[in-house]
């Protein structure tokens, strides 16, 4: 896969309502892996950042939080965890 023009992106998110919280994380399921409870690892070129943003905005209410953490190619080599899981695969991920 050529990710040349992809960065690793790190999202997480807090929300309150139920309902908000399904649809935001369907959305985000659509562009990467879980990798935590509310927490997703995404490949995305900028165009699809963008979209993918608007897309989460159109969901979310006053008081609801999505931080989007960029991470490079060197810092995605050091990522670590502790306890149960592997190394998120990224595969590649298309909307129909």
């Amino acid at each position: 896969m050529n990710r040349t023009l992809e960065r690793l992106w790190i999202i997480a998110y807090d929300i309150e309502d139920d309902a908000t919280r399904r649809r935001v994380r369907d959305i985000l399921e659509n562009h990467g892996q879980r990798v935590q409870y509310s927490i997703f690892e995404c490949w995305l070129h900028n165009t699809a950042l963008q979209r993918l943003r608007a897309m989460v905005q159109m969901e979310i209410e006053v008081g609801d939080q999505v931080r989007w953490y960029p991470s490079c190619q060197a810092c995605q080599r050091d990522i670590q965890w502790q306890g149960g899981g592997d190394r998120a695969e990224n595969e590649e991920y298309f909307l129909l």
